[in-house]
């Protein structure tokens, strides 16, 4: 990682210890990959890449503060028949590198505009994207602002659907740990996050307390009005959980979007948290591999 990316960690010391964790996460893949920088308006964008080459592409975009490791649970099913990119988004904690500090995406469509330039340096010309919290808001954006390019979506726990009472509380947090850190602050922000589940507060605990101290350059992943729902074109299949303290009300979210996204399919997981990729890989990879396999 060069000099460009301290501002994000904020220390040399947060750098090295994040960097390590991603070191070891990459050691522990549970597949063949290959890493790779593609450039994009923003800066270099870094992706692991797994899967046969002729395989149809499938683009996976991360949670807020969690990096492309987090798909290390269920990279391996959706590879099966997949050419498989995951981006660390540009401006959050991860190996991807703003070119400046002060200039990164901060609404839907400018992260439209990133994944747009990360498809072309890839060399995709559309592709299948699959997606979490943030990471699915970006990608309904890229849906919305460049339907050419997606192919089908599938989405887990999305920001961007929720009501706005419901995007406030998850929201709320963040700032207030932001602008008066606290320990106890942090920790709310973090088990709001990640939940009661065991796996998820295992591999991820550790890494978000660290990150709570960076300084990430993110847009707010706000709510996005139903009429640009409406313009989602892409078969889509939303996952949401039950216990998920960040989307709140799980039916709500889940009318809201199969009032407004003409092709959606919902499944709620009763027992999953915000983290429902760690609280239940097998089911999230086999219900993602079956849809993105029709």
């Amino acid at each position: 990682m060069r000099s460009e990316g301290l501002p994000v960690f904020v220390t040399q010391r947060n750098r090295t210890d994040l960097m390590g964790m991603y070191d070891e996460a990459l050691l522990a893949w549970p597949v063949p990959f290959e890493t790779m920088f593609v450039a994009t308006r923003f800066g270099r964008t870094h992706v692991i890449v797994s899967g046969a080459q002729s395989s149809p592409p499938l683009v996976l975009v991360a949670p807020m503060g969690a990096s492309s490791i987090v798909w290390s649970s269920i990279v391996a099913e959706l590879g099966v028949r997949r050419r498989v990119y995951a981006l660390d988004t540009v401006g959050d904690i991860g190996r991807s590198e703003l070119a400046d500090p002060s200039r990164y995406p901060k609404t839907g469509r400018a992260y439209s505009a990133w994944l747009d330039d990360a498809f072309t340096g890839l060399g995709i010309p559309e592709a299948d994207v699959f997606s979490a919290s943030m990471g699915a808001w970006i990608a309904m954006h890229h849906a919305i602002h460049a339907p050419d390019r997606v192919r089908r979506l599938v989405l887990l726990a999305p920001m961007g659907l929720p009501s706005w009472w419901a995007t406030t509380v998850a929201l709320a947090p963040m700032i207030s740990y932001g602008i008066r850190p606290t320990e106890t602050k942090l920790e709310r922000v973090i088990s709001r996050s990640l939940g009661e589940g065991e796996r998820a507060n295992r591999e991820l605990r550790p890494w978000m307390r660290i990150v709570g101290t960076c300084k990430p350059r993110l847009g707010p992943p706000l709510r996005i009005p139903s009429r640009r729902l409406r313009e989602i074109e892409a078969p889509t299949l939303l996952l949401l959980g039950r216990r998920d303290q960040e989307i709140g009300d799980a039916d709500s979210a889940a009318r809201r979007a199969t009032r407004n996204i003409s092709n959606c399919e919902v499944e709620i997981l009763p027992l999953a948290g915000h983290a429902m990729v760690l609280d239940d890989p097998p089911f999230v990879g086999a219900m993602a591999a079956a849809f993105l396999d029709r």
